[in-house]
């Protein structure tokens, strides 16, 4: 007997343990279809489902202001409604926001249109203009969506007012990328899901793959936690975004061959990574003429869930911004109507020395008007 056929006899496997293993695969496969069967009734659809490019997709839409705020999700996320939940609730007295669901995801239907990055902004772009959204867009996108808002602003550059890049890479980093890596993990979790071993984890107390689907569960509200634990044990994995991972470096490219986004606000918010991501937090700083950048320490990949106050202080400014700068074009308008009003009127009729006091009295009403539009738009503060 052979040095090799020692050594295949000492690690071979006994029989029973091989029967034990399959039992226990068998019966996780059959645990997670009668879970996902049983959490059917707890995804009613949030929002509304409009026919996109032959296929259904859903949208969410809540808050009041001048402003729409669109949130993108990052690859994979199950749904984008939990995913952007808190953000959209920080933001409601604010501003309009805008969270959806990307094919294949959430309450959208999965399709066979190649994701290209071409197909996913015209998607986008339809979707708001069938909910009835009104441009210009603040953006706000994370991880490899940044992709997404850097070419929606290219293709529909007069309907975007600003950006927020939430962790997310530049094009240059995408473009070299290994798509590899980012398969692996999406075949390994889909068999964590579909053998039951990722929702007995769960049970555990831990949610894979440990790249912040626990810190968002553990911070949602308790009805809002249902829809996304079921959410994520249902998408977890999925083949669907198989069709991003393919095209990360041909979306990559074809952003970078568009060119940068010009006088497009551009803020980037950086979690506290290794020195390649550091890298290309700073490469994001050239996309724009008006960009600015800020790592955040002690902070995760999900930095809108470690960091949640301090992302909506960052869209609020944004939209302070943009009040701001309506609030003064008021106060022109305004400020020239009173004026040919208390000028005019007064020398066309030739009106007496009171009606002329009356008439000049107008000159200073579009001050406290202007005024209390201003610290309207202060309250955001």
């Amino acid at each position: 007997m052979n040095v090799l056929e020692k050594n295949k006899r000492k690690f071979k496997i006994p029989q029973d343990i091989i029967l034990i293993i399959i039992i226990i695969l068998l019966f996780g496969i059959v645990w997670q279809w009668v879970m996902v069967e049983k959490e059917r009734n707890i995804l009613l659809a949030k929002g509304e489902i409009f026919n996109i490019n032959k296929h259904n997709m859903s949208i969410y839409s809540t808050g009041i202001g001048r402003d729409t705020v669109i949130l993108i999700p990052g690859s994979g996320t199950p749904s984008s409604f939990t995913d952007f939940y808190t953000i959209q609730m920080e933001l409601q007295s604010y501003a309009k926001t805008v969270s959806f669901d990307r094919a294949g995801f959430g309450w959208s239907e999965k399709t066979d249109i190649p994701r290209t990055i071409n197909i996913l902004s015209e998607e986008l772009h339809e979707l708001l203009e069938k909910s009835g959204q009104t441009p210009p867009y603040i953006l706000v996108g994370h991880s490899l969506a940044s992709l997404e808002v850097i070419h929606f602003a290219q293709k529909y550059p007069t309907e975007v007012k600003g950006i927020v890049l939430l962790d997310g890479g530049s094009p240059e980093f995408y473009a070299n990328d290994s798509e590899s890596k980012s398969y692996i993990l999406n075949r390994v979790s889909a068999v964590l899901r579909v053998t039951g071993i990722a929702r007995a984890f769960q049970n555990l107390g831990v949610k894979l793959p440990f790249v912040g689907e626990n810190l968002r569960y553990n911070r949602l509200p308790s009805d809002i936690k249902k829809i996304d634990i079921a959410m994520y044990y249902k998408y977890l994995g999925n083949t669907n975004n198989l069709q991003y991972i393919k095209n990360i470096n041909e979306n990559a490219k074809e952003v970078i061959k568009n060119g940068h986004i010009k006088n497009i606000p551009l803020t980037i918010v950086s979690s506290d990574s290794n020195d390649s991501w550091t890298k290309t937090q700073k490469e994001l700083l050239s996309w724009s003429n008006h960009s600015f950048q800020e790592t955040l320490h002690n902070s995760g990949h999900y930095i809108h869930w470690s960091n949640t106050d301090y992302i909506v202080r960052k869209i609020k400014e944004i939209i302070h911004i943009t009040d701001t700068q309506a609030a003064v074009i008021i106060e022109q308008v305004i400020s020239s109507v009173f004026l040919t009003v208390s000028t005019s009127i007064p020398k066309l009729f030739a009106v007496s020395s009171p009606v002329r006091i009356m008439f000049k009295s107008l000159e200073n009403i579009d001050i406290m008007i202007v005024s209390i539009i201003i610290t309207g738009s202060r309250k955001i503060t």
